[in-house]
């Protein structure tokens, strides 16, 4: 949706674009696993704790999910650059969570990065506002709501870290299809959130059907 003022558009997009450019942005480096590439968490000034939100995930989440779930985005880290660039932005003009950005798109950072280190640099973005949203799965996600009182901040920590996934699937594999990689996302989400409810002590993730005998 758009404003209309005085005979002129203004996307509500450009309008948060313009505000971050005036109050800045600010870095956060994250080094994480060893096998896994170096992050640069690019957030506006005054949005430290999204980027830690990031930083604990890939940190902490990442390292102690069970092997087979992580396994196939293991198999992807010969493909990504060293140094990952990541623009985290409120929400994207697209409404899309996130993209990759294919060389030659990325940010003025980004490239500046490359230039100094003579390495390749990769680039995303992720929109934390709307991953925070996010939900593949309603049905299952508002019984789970329902039944447990923590569910909110696991299912926020598990979208945030699903779509950087994805997104890093996206730059390892630039001509694998969207539905491909959206298919291992959402099982990945799934099973994700499932193990992470029975970490905590919760029930199992989705909708448990009974059936009752006449």
């Amino acid at each position: 949706m758009r404003k209309r003022t005085e005979g002129r558009v203004h996307s509500p997009g450009l309008v948060r674009r313009m505000l971050e450019y005036v109050r800045g942005r600010e870095q956060l480096l994250v080094r994480g696993m060893d096998e896994w590439p170096l992050l640069l968490l690019s957030y506006p000034t005054g949005s430290r704790e999204v980027a830690e939100d990031l930083r604990d995930a890939w940190l902490h989440t990442l390292p102690a999910l069970h092997t087979p779930l992580v396994g196939p985005y293991r198999a992807m880290l010969p493909q990504l650059p060293s140094v990952v660039v990541i623009l985290l932005r409120r929400r994207n003009v697209c409404t899309c969570l996130g993209h990759h950005h294919p060389a030659g798109t990325e940010s003025r950072l980004t490239r500046r990065i490359a230039a100094d280190t003579g390495g390749r640099v990769g680039e995303i973005d992720l929109a934390w506002e709307a991953i925070r949203e996010w939900q593949p799965s309603p049905l299952a996600s508002l019984a789970a709501a329902v039944a447990e009182p923590g569910f909110g901040q696991l299912q926020s920590r598990t979208a945030l870290l699903t779509i950087l996934l994805h997104e890093l699937e996206h730059l390892s594999y630039p001509d694998r299809a969207e539905r491909t990689v959206r298919m291992s996302s959402d099982e990945f989400y799934s099973a994700m959130l499932s193990e992470l409810l029975c970490e905590e002590g919760f029930s199992r993730y989705g909708i448990i059907r009974t059936s009752t005998t006449p």
